[in-house]
C-alpha cells in the first residue's frame, strides 16, 4: 500500500485524533464489516479502511469508499474492543474534504445548511406535509443563524 502525501498539518491533527481515538486497538477481527448494510451492497469495506488508517495508507484526496459509510454506527455498536469505526470514518471524511475530497451532494447540503440553518429545502410540498400533520413552520431565528456562523468560522466546518 502506498503512503498517501497529505498536507502536513492536516496529516499530524489526523494521526493525533487517530491516536486519541486508539485506533491501533483494532485487530483486524473483521467484526465491523459483514454488519455494514453498505458493505453488503458492494459499499464500503470497514474492516479494510480501518487497516488503511492505521498504517496510514488512504490517498484522502481522491479516497470514495469512506462516502459509502451510511453512518448508522452498526460496526461500532459490533467492535467489542471500542474502537469506533464509524468514528473513525468521520475523522478520514473530515480530513478528506479540507483535501477537497467530498461528494457533490454533501457540498450542496452545506451550502443550504450555511445559508439557511438546515439541510434540507424547505418547498411547496414540505410546508403542505408539515400543515397536513399538523407541524409548525419551520423558521430559523437569526440568533440561530449568527450561533451558526460563529460555530462554522470556528470549526473546519467553516473551511469547506
Amino acid at each position: 500500500m502506498k503512503k498517501a502525501i497529505m498536507n502536513a498539518e492536516v496529516e499530524k491533527e489526523l494521526q493525533d485524533a487517530l491516536t486519541r481515538h486508539e485506533l491501533w486497538r483494532c485487530t483486524q477481527c473483521g467484526q465491523c464489516t459483514p454488519v455494514c448494510p453498505s458493505a453488503r451492497h458492494d459499499g464500503i469495506r470497514t474492516r479494510d479502511v480501518m487497516e488503511r488508517a492505521l498504517v496510514g495508507a488512504m490517498e484522502l484526496g481522491t479516497e470514495a469508499s469512506i462516502w459509502q459509510c451510511l453512518m448508522c454506527n452498526s460496526c461500532s455498536e459490533r467492535c467489542q474492543l471500542g474502537v469506533d469505526p464509524a468514528h473513525v470514518i468521520s475523522l478520514l471524511r473530515s480530513a478528506a474534504a479540507f483535501h477537497g475530497n467530498c461528494p457533490e451532494h454533501f457540498a450542496e447540503e452545506l451550502k443550504l445548511f450555511k445559508s439557511s440553518g438546515m439541510s434540507f429545502p424547505r418547498t411547496g410540498l414540505t410546508k403542505k406535509m408539515r400543515k397536513e400533520f399538523s407541524l409548525p413552520e419551520l423558521d430559523v431565528s437569526q440568533d440561530t443563524m449568527d450561533e451558526l456562523a460563529k460555530l462554522m468560522e470556528r470549526t473546519k466546518l467553516g473551511r469547506l
